[in-house]
């Protein structure tokens, strides 16, 4: 110890415990401040879904359908995005919705597709579903389309109770569901029986599958804005990916292999 003018002098001891005191009470404000960031942080929902991917050999039946089973909250689809991937063959490389670079793949060749599906962006075009005005609403519409109870009927192309992809909310019982476009006239988006056109247009499938006599080459349907161009190349027990993205986290909250049925 010594003295200078008088004063006692601190001793090292106690400095350093005071140091030590502050950088404990500094470390507990930073651990606070980053614990509050990450509780702070959006927590991406889960789901539970059945789907299935049907090829039927027909317009009538044939599409993607999701059902679904839970969630641990509502989820609006306004906040999601839906990715399809698979792998085939080409079975017949004459199709009317093949892309030009699809077309140009030979009979028998291993090729890939799959499409993004964006909430509230317009996917459908260039073919004339044949229902009076509604041509220029359906060219704008947005698939997969939503149906169930907890579906609010804010569009009416089809006749259901459904909505357009980024409009609905996802919750117990709802069905997301994307068909090919039928034939013949009338409203037959959802497959209504009878009304399908054997002879005319529409794209083709090895088994006489045709989408119509409206449909343009090159046309975007709600199965082909949802699976892909070429999806229709798909056989029974080929594989579809499914895969929902939760786009405020960038989390996939739902990733499936799914086998291609025909009914």
């Amino acid at each position: 110890m010594t003295r200078k003018k008088g004063e006692d002098a601190v001793s090292p001891v106690v400095g350093v415990m005071l140091m030590l005191v502050v950088t404990i009470i500094i470390a507990a404000v930073v651990s606070g401040f980053s614990g509050g960031l990450v509780g702070g942080q959006q927590k991406s929902p889960t789901i539970s879904m059945d789907v299935k991917v049907v090829n039927s050999g027909s317009y009538i039946a044939s599409g993607f359908f999701a059902n679904v089973n839970s969630v641990s909250q509502p989820i609006a689809t306004s906040q999601l995005k839906i990715v399809t991937t698979w792998t085939t063959t080409m079975k017949n490389d004459a199709s009317y919705d093949l892309s030009p670079s699809q077309a140009a793949i030979a009979n028998g060749t291993v090729f890939s597709g799959g499409n993004s599906s964006l909430p509230n962006a317009p996917n459908l075009g260039n073919f004339n579903p044949g229902m009076g005005t509604y041509p220029t609403q359906i060219a704008a519409s947005v698939a997969p389309f939503g149906m169930g109870s907890f579906v609010s009927d804010i569009t009416d192309p089809y006749e259901y109770n459904s909505s357009y992809f980024g409009q609905y909310t996802l919750q117990q019982g709802v069905t997301l569901f994307a068909v090919p476009f039928g034939a013949g006239g009338g409203e037959t988006m959802a497959g209504s029986p009878g009304h399908a056109s054997l002879t005319n247009g529409g794209y083709i499938l090895p088994n006489d599958y045709v989408g119509g006599s409206s449909f343009m080459a090159n046309g975007v349907d709600p199965a082909i804005a949802v699976l892909g161009g070429g999806w229709e190349q798909l056989a029974v027990g080929d594989i579809v990916h499914v895969k929902v993205i939760y786009t405020p986290t960038g989390t996939t909250i739902f990733s499936k292999d799914v086998p291609v049925t025909e009914a």
